[in-house]
């Protein structure tokens, strides 16, 4: 359909939950900035951005700065006023072209945007993102607390192999984390970073894969959707108790999608789990201890 914005993998899964056809040519999903997102921005001292890596690794990261350092000096273009630490891996994807994503979010107010694109100008400490799609999401499933970024945060991020024995704490405590995905390029926008919340512990280890539940949302199925064109996938666990950030890279599969409305362990309606295997994981701390 014209004008739609979801590519084939999203409207499978909404055919699959026979959602499709009242979403078809939903404008829940712009081209530009609507109205309003500009102000959120710029109220913000952090936000979540995603990008590749020249291997075709996902990375996600937080970034710090005062409010004001997201600014929408027009409806097309996002000003990001700060850099990634430069032994980030984000940092080497902020290349003028690259595909990006950004996840605006307040999570003491609950309130999210994301807006997807490419990278634009980069200068020495900002670079500006080219919109290509932006929406916003409700406020459900995030837990509600104050962020705010350690003193000296910036040292060496730690990347090792896929020994999930130093993220296997930081997981078993969670009750937030960040899920980046991408999909094919004539999708409107390759790159997306998303929100998942639920109450502590509710991602849990397999072996070596992690397992979480997709709970009822607002069956764009944005994410999943990516997952279901190209497994690639990057998660970020904040651990708020001691400032700790864990990041892990590698592959996702969807399981146990049949379009019926399931329960999680925890009494929750899931539209099914998603199964991701890490390949590389980094670590470091860029929190402030509350």
């Amino acid at each position: 359909m014209d004008n739609d914005p979801f590519h084939a993998g999203e409207q499978q899964l909404q055919s699959l939950f026979a959602v499709r056809e009242q979403l078809a040519g939903s404008r829940a999903i712009q081209a530009s900035l609507p109205p309003g997102f500009a102000g959120f921005l710029a109220e913000l001292h952090y936000v979540v951005l995603a990008v590749p890596d020249r291997e075709g690794r996902i990375w996600v990261t937080m970034v710090f700065g005062r409010p004001g350092f997201l600014s929408a000096p027009d409806a097309m273009r996002v000003r990001v006023a700060a850099r990634p630490d430069a032994a980030d891996p984000v940092a080497r994807g902020i290349v003028e072209g690259t595909p990006i994503a950004i996840l605006a979010i307040d999570l003491s107010t609950r309130r999210r945007i994301r807006v997807n694109g490419s990278v634009g100008r980069v200068g020495q400490s900002d670079f500006v993102i080219d919109v290509q799609q932006a929406f916003g999401n409700c406020p459900q499933y995030i837990r509600p607390r104050d962020v705010k970024q350690a003193v000296g945060a910036s040292g060496e991020p730690l990347l090792i192999s896929a020994d999930t024995s130093l993220a296997r704490r930081v997981v078993a405590g969670a009750d937030t984390f960040f899920v980046a995905t991408r999909a094919a390029s004539d999708a409107g926008g390759d790159m997306d970073v998303s929100h998942r919340g639920g109450p502590a512990g509710f991602v849990r280890w397999d072996g070596d894969c992690l397992i979480w539940p997709e709970y009822r949302g607002n069956y764009y199925f944005n994410t999943l959707g990516n997952l279901l064109v190209d497994p690639a996938c990057c998660l970020l666990f904040p651990d708020f108790g001691t400032g700790e950030m864990v990041v892990m890279t590698g592959h996702a599969v969807l399981d146990g999608f049949d379009g019926r409305l399931r329960r999680s362990h925890e009494g929750m309606p899931m539209n099914g789990l998603v199964r991701f295997k890490p390949d590389l994981l980094m670590s470091r701390t860029a929190l402030a201890r509350p």
